[in-house]
């Protein structure tokens, strides 16, 4: 591994995440296999799929000729997205690791492109990100994104209690964030929100203002395609499963704080996460009313406890209402 900035190029590795994408994992990796820097590793890893998405891998790379050397991986179990980051060094032997998700195309420019901005900040860069264009599920493409710290303008502080950082699948970092901060320990974390406000903690997160993947709007976890149709339940599982996930980001975050001694933004943090904590209750009625009011009050949350109870109740009957209008145009039909 080339830990100086001399005239030899260093190595570097792209670094493909799949599980369950058969229908879009051969574009992923045809745009890995069309990177235009060398040397690099290409690194396929693969979360124990059930579709056909690792037979693809497998018959792609047993045909590749190219410059690159060619790795593959397949969990022998299903880890999970942040089981699976946690992998990602281990696997590795770049100096700089292009994270690339199995539904996205990287153009042919874009390791060169973010080996470039690593070396020219000396180094110093732990974590560089991008925008991107984005596509349909057809491939099309349908306009331009900036990641949410830049197009928010967020500082330090606006970062910690945020749930929209940057395009993790735009991401390159370095090993120094986990020689530093240690692997992810809360496993229900999306990972761009714990690598991005890492970086930014030691000084070393990076913005490309350069499109150099397509992404996939309407895929993975972020997807909102399907959700017109889903009930109520469906609705309230996927908002409990976000409550959950940011408050494991706010308990990631307050724990990488910790370990570097920053105590000014913990404070800022755990008052963040007894928001959510409330909002949480609220929505799962595990307590009553009257009793969530008071400890609202004590704590000098009410505002909070009640928007959160007045939209509640708003999408339950925006669900009631929408099944019956439904109900009656079926009827007329």
């Amino acid at each position: 591994m080339s830990h100086g900035f001399s005239d030899s190029r260093m190595l570097a590795t792209f670094f493909l995440i799949t599980y369950n994408q058969e229908r879009y994992v051969r574009e992923a990796i045809e745009g890995a296999f069309s990177q235009t820097y060398s040397p690099l590793e290409i690194v396929i890893s693969d979360d124990c799929s059930t579709d056909g998405t690792f037979g693809i891998i497998k018959e792609m790379c047993e045909k590749y000729d190219g410059q690159h050397k060619v790795v593959i991986n397949r969990n022998r179990e299903n880890l999970g997205l942040i089981g699976h980051i946690n992998m990602i060094t281990s696997l590795s032997y770049g100096e700089l690791i292009i994270y690339a998700a199995g539904d996205d195309i990287s153009l042919p420019e874009r390791t060169e492109t973010l080996v470039e901005r690593y070396l020219s900040s000396g180094g110093k860069a732990s974590l560089i990100h991008s925008s991107v264009y984005l596509i349909d599920n057809d491939g099309n493409r349908i306009g331009m994104r900036l990641p949410p710290v830049i197009s928010g303008g967020l500082d330090i502080r606006g970062m910690a209690v945020s749930g929209a950082l940057i395009i993790g699948a735009t991401s390159a970092f370095t090993r120094n964030i986990e020689e530093i901060f240690g692997s992810i320990t809360y496993s229900k974390c999306i990972e761009d929100l714990v690598l991005g406000f890492r970086s930014a903690l030691i000084g070393g997160l990076e913005f490309m203002d350069k499109p150099l993947i397509l992404y996939r709007s309407e895929s993975g976890i972020t997807a909102r395609s399907g959700r017109s149709n889903q009930s109520f339940d469906e609705f309230f599982s996927r908002k409990l499963g976000a409550q959950e996930g940011y408050l494991a980001v706010l308990s990631q975050r307050l724990a990488d704080l910790k370990r570097i001694g920053n105590i000014d933004l913990q404070l800022q943090i755990k008052s963040k996460r007894t928001e959510a904590l409330l909002m949480r209750k609220v929505w799962i009625k595990n307590y009553r009313f009257l009793r969530l009011m008071f400890y609202s009050a004590r704590r000098g949350l009410l505002s909070v406890f009640f928007k959160s109870w007045f939209r509640e109740k708003k999408w339950r009957i925006f669900f009631s209402v929408k099944k019956l209008m439904h109900k009656l145009s079926t009827e007329r039909i």
